[in-house]
């Protein structure tokens, strides 16, 4: 049992139970709001009504149940979706706890799932990315993992691979009848098909792969915001040319920043304007900077605390708060006037040095916590490359014994090597040890 929806106030939160007595363990506290929604242990339903809970009353809620193994975890389940309110979740909990529930490890729902063959383990991984997602992409490449976007072409693979282990086998049990199962060509044939099939979903999976390159910073704003300033100071340097006319920047200029072990691209980038588009240099370094704004891992948004705000930094000012990828950065809290245009900014002097660490340290903190995700997509891709690799090297292996008359004893051992790296990555074997590094990544309630 766990809270499956996100912490915090919501329309809806969801509790969700699973096991033999889940079903049980609701209906004495649940009432119907008619006879049409009573609970019925025999199919699954959705039904209206009230839970009762000792310390709050009747509470509207609506439950799903599975009564059967056509639930997630192929257990009885039932989901109590009620009021999104942590107060009434926790109630729930306590109440369903004293009942004899007891609270889900984290990942403990995709686990069970997975130990009753409704996931392959790879599919598991998945629901881990699904969860992770931080954008479109990410979201979609973990949503093609879950449908199998991996396990089909590789389950198909095992079944190929296993009959051609069967004729090889069975080929040696009549090895003195002179009964030959399989031709050289033929075997040659169905290795190499083998192979490819590896060879494809393993550049596939490389192609896929979380990228390990430094993480792009990028200074973005208006002209004369004090970008320029900015980055020399946060890098200790004089990288970027810095001038009182505005537009001087026209590239954009880098420098690598190493703060306690946080390591990153710290980029100055061409003022934002609004010019026409064509091929003049001002044109192009409004696209050098959106090219680089769409890498960048973080944005810092420059805004000038001694001048009035553009229309332009008003609308990003409005954006910024639902932004996670952005720091507002107030400049040149040094100069009179001093406005505050965004009282969760963050206020550097450049020229005093006031706010510099702070800055750089919610950097590290910011980016520490996208290379979090990033790391625990890439456990898939990581144990997967390696185990298709092995499994792919098995297979050249085999062929090459095949084509040098070999001895089909060594083409069978070397084609079951490549099934068991491929059960490795479909998770047909696997041990404890395998299971905890998956599903400890997990947070309860998934």
């Amino acid at each position: 049992m766990a809270i499956g929806s996100a912490r915090g106030p919501a329309a809806r939160g969801v509790v969700r139970l699973s096991g033999p007595l889940s079903l049980l363990v609701v209906a004495p506290r649940w009432r119907p709001l008619s006879a049409a929604h009573e609970l019925n242990s025999n199919r699954s339903q959705v039904v209206q009504g009230t839970i009762t809970i000792p310390s709050l009353g009747q509470v509207p809620a609506q439950l799903c149940t599975w009564p059967n193994q056509r639930s997630y975890t192929r257990q009885p389940t039932v989901e109590i979706h009620t009021i999104g309110s942590p107060i009434v979740l926790d109630a729930i909990i306590e109440e369903l706890c004293q009942a004899g529930c007891r609270l889900a490890r984290p990942g403990e729902f995709t686990l069970r799932a997975f130990l009753a063959g409704r996931l392959d383990l790879t599919q598991a991984e998945a629901v881990l990315g699904v969860i992770d997602a931080k954008d479109a992409v990410h979201l979609q490449q973990s949503l093609r993992q879950l449908a199998g976007g991996l396990s089909h072409p590789l389950q198909e693979i095992r079944a190929l691979l296993l009959d051609l282990c069967a004729d090889l086998e069975a080929g040696l049990d009549f090895v003195d009848e002179d009964i030959s199962f399989l031709t050289i060509d033929e075997l040659k044939s169905r290795i190499e098909q083998a192979e490819h099939v590896v060879s494809s979903v393993l550049d596939n999976i490389k192609d896929r792969s979380v990228h390990t390159e430094i993480p792009i910073v990028a200074i973005w704003g208006v002209p004369n915001a004090g970008k320029s300033n900015l980055l020399n100071a946060l890098s200790r340097s004089s990288i970027s040319i810095v001038s009182p006319q505005a537009g001087t920047t026209r590239d954009y200029v880098s420098h690598r920043v190493d703060w306690h072990g946080s390591v990153f691209e710290l980029v100055d980038t061409a003022g934002i304007e609004d010019v026409p588009h064509s091929a003049t240099p001002e044109s192009l370094a409004q696209n050098s900077t959106q090219e680089l704004l769409d890498r960048a891992a973080l944005r810092l948004l420059c805004v000038d605390t001694s001048r009035a705000l553009t229309v332009w930094e008003r609308n990003q000012l409005a954006l910024s708060a639902s932004m996670p990828d952005w720091i507002v950065v107030e400049t040149k809290c040094d100069i009179e006037p001093q406005r505050v245009h965004d009282p969760h900014a963050m206020r550097t002097s450049s020229h005093l040095g006031a706010g510099l660490s702070q800055l750089l340290g919610t950097i590290a903190e910011r980016l520490a916590e996208a290379s979090g995700s990033d790391a625990r997509s890439a456990s898939t891709y990581t144990r997967c490359t390696n185990a298709l690799q092995s499994a792919l090297e098995s297979l050249q292996l085999a062929r090459w014994l095949a084509e040098h008359d070999g001895g089909e004893e060594l083409v069978a051992s070397e084609i079951r090597t490549s099934l068991a790296h491929l059960s490795d990555v479909v998770g047909a074997v696997y041990t404890n040890d395998l299971l905890d590094r998956v599903f400890s990544r997990f947070c309860i309630g998934k």
